[in-house]
């Protein structure tokens, strides 16, 4: 593979990020759930009490710490993350597909492998600056709202999240990479990503993938005993995402 081909190819997929806004569009929603998450859980037993004392119901919230903040950002980053995530990327291959530039790359002597590997790059671009964003934002409000905020088990838990995002991303780029239709490759990427969540209720099987990420996020709250294999495993199944749309888009006939 020439690299100075895959070199224009990701510069020209970075510019197209900026371009079409979606960059812009992932950092700042990453920024509002990771300004969201500390704010959430300083004012929530305030709100909560608010409402049961208008309805006239007693509820007692314990004061909020430092580890209410830590799992409101991990459910935002793992959850609702992923459907914005799924809908920005659907297109990132099949909207290409479906206007012609991908016609126009082929008929350059571009191989099919370089464009693809160049989604992926630049998605994984996406994903560190994302999470990135998100860390700083989250990490400066939950030590000025909390006391004994540990930022090194946060940056941490920031690691196994990154791949928790980048395996959704993957997954969205090689449906995207199989189907023309933006739309089937958004609900597969949903369908994906629903089944794979389920799999965290079996332990023995979560291990190997990447569902079982976020138990490891736990695992550092709660002090216990930490395992890289979710990492590993993560990488097995990026991997595997490449190599299948590599392989589905040669076979694409334009």
């Amino acid at each position: 593979m020439n690299r100075n081909i895959l070199f224009v190819l990701l510069k020209n997929e970075i510019a197209e990020q900026f371009r079409s806004r979606k960059l812009i569009v992932v950092l700042v929603v990453f920024f509002i759930f990771g300004l969201l998450s500390p704010i959430t859980a300083m004012f929530m037993p305030d709100i909560i009490s608010s409402v049961s004392e208008s309805q006239n119901i007693k509820i007692e919230v314990p004061p909020p710490t430092w580890t209410d903040a830590v799992m409101q950002y991990i459910k935002n980053m793992t959850q609702i993350i992923s459907f914005v995530l799924i809908i920005t990327y659907m297109g990132v291959v099949a909207r290409e597909k479906e206007n012609g530039i991908l016609v126009f790359l082929l008929v350059k002597p571009v191989k099919r492998s370089a464009i693809i590997i160049s989604k992926y790059i630049s998605v994984f671009f996406v994903a560190i600056i994302a999470i990135l964003v998100s860390f700083i934002v989250s990490s400066f409000y939950t030590y000025l709202f909390f006391e004994g905020f540990i930022i090194q088990d946060f940056l941490l838990q920031n690691l196994f999240i990154l791949f928790s995002v980048c395996s959704t991303l993957f997954v969205v780029v090689l449906f995207s990479s199989i189907f023309k239709s933006q739309i089937v490759a958004g609900i597969l990427s949903f369908v994906a990503y629903l089944l794979i969540s389920l799999t965290s209720q079996i332990e023995s099987v979560s291990e190997y993938l990447p569902s079982g990420l976020i138990a490891q996020c736990n695992n550092i709250m709660q002090g216990e005993e930490l395992s890289f294999i979710p990492i590993i495993g993560s990488i097995v199944f990026m991997s595997l995402c490449v190599v299948i749309s590599i392989i589905s888009f040669r076979k694409w006939e334009a």
